[in-house]
């Protein structure tokens, strides 16, 4: 090729744009320069997404539609999770390579590179907070989740060393940015590998005198009860940030013993319990899924009455979804669609009800006043009024 450029997108989540930011810098290292043209590039990847179906069927839409635009002479490469998730799919509309967070090293061969992608460190700026630096500490996670497909493109976990990720903490500084985040499929699972734990790398990093302020995303709940004293402990110090996503799923142990979620909902009352006492000023954010493979309106008061309980900086509410090859598609009875998103919106309208009471609000002009600040809110906040 005699104009080397390439063409790349991003459709999933942070983790994914951080491997996205690494592709990039691998084609540069490599003498490529990115183009913005779809048809000016030699080669485009599509970094996809196939944590949902919504999000995959996007992402075959846009496949098709860059196979459609693009120039005769170029070539698409498909990276992300969905080539693992459902190969089936990907292979109805697409021949060509493939790779997942596990085998980016197949980008090699492709441009016959003389700088590998594996020397490239997996970090990126973050848009949603100006001076941060994300790296990414781990690919995989420890837990096997029945209604998560992302194990089958991120395997185990496979975490990174504590020199590898300090050093890109340090370059960060360098390049003038005062806060980091660390990132994976399961923080809390980090080290595990290689005989370590999350504890002790946020231990190592204070040690360091990075000085830079910390944040640490999507902590399982399994493991933040496992490491909770200690987590409790080095929160103290001032430049770890006090915001953590605590994913619970549901307020019902029965199903979050068939989502194999390996926690109950009495050890996250504590954990969310020692959080809010120790640190009064914390926020914290949750992932819930109604619709579950045989949740019943039992279950579904359950997580109600858990949301009532504890107090969320802002939460997500999915749907449940079958994906290809996961354990929960097993389960009987499922739940019919329409009841699932009615216990969507009746789950979102009591969370923001929950919010307006614990603030305080009265009357309709201080509610539409409230409401318009908080830009948190998962879908339209309208709807509370109706």
């Amino acid at each position: 090729m005699n104009n080397k450029n390439f063409y790349i997108e991003s459709l999933g989540c942070l983790a994914n744009q951080v491997d996205t930011e690494r592709v990039k810098k691998f084609f540069r290292l490599n003498g490529w320069g990115e183009t913005k043209n779809i048809q000016a590039a030699n080669i485009i990847v599509l970094m996809t997404c196939g944590f949902t179906k919504v999000s995959e069927d996007y992402n075959i839409k846009r496949l098709i539609e860059l196979k459609s635009v693009k120039s005769d002479n170029s070539q698409i490469i498909v990276g992300g999770c969905l080539p693992s998730i459902n190969k089936e799919k990907i292979k109805d509309i697409f021949n060509g390579v493939v790779f997942s967070p596990r085998t980016l090293g197949r980008l090699d061969s492709v441009i016959d590179a003389s700088q590998s992608i594996e020397n490239v460190s997996p970090v990126k700026p973050d848009e949603n907070i100006s001076s941060a630096k994300v790296i990414r500490i781990s690919t995989g996670c420890m837990s096997n989740c029945s209604f998560c497909a992302i194990p089958f493109a991120n395997g185990r976990t496979k975490s990174r060393t504590i020199t590898q990720i300090l050093n890109d903490c340090s370059t960060a500084i360098d390049e003038g940015y005062s806060d980091i985040k660390f990132v994976s499929e399961d923080v809390g699972a980090y080290g595990l590998d290689i005989g370590i734990t999350v504890v002790d790398l946020v231990r190592a990093y204070l040690k360091s005198g990075i000085g830079a302020n910390l944040y640490m995303d999507y902590f399982h709940p399994n493991w933040f009860y496992r490491y909770k004293n200690e987590l409790l402990e080095v929160f103290a110090f001032d430049n770890i940030i006090k915001n953590i996503c605590i994913p619970v799923q549901s307020g019902s142990d029965r199903i979050l013993s068939l989502m194999k979620r390996e926690y109950t909902i009495s050890q996250t009352d504590e954990i969310l319990g020692d959080l809010n006492k120790t640190y009064p000023d914390i926020k914290i954010s949750t992932d819930f899924i109604v619709g579950f493979p045989s949740e019943t309106e039992e279950d579904f008061s359950m997580t109600i009455d858990f949301l009532h309980k504890h107090t969320f900086s802002h939460i997500q509410i999915f749907t449940y979804e079958g994906r290809p090859r996961i354990q929960a598609e097993q389960i009987d009875p499922k739940v019919p669609d329409d009841v699932k998103e009615e216990r969507r919106m009746r789950l979102f309208k009591e969370y923001v009800k929950h919010l307006i009471n614990r603030n305080g609000v009265n009357n309709v002009d201080e509610l539409t006043q409230w409401l318009g600040t908080q830009n948190n809110l998962p879908v339209n906040f309208n709807l509370v009024l109706q």
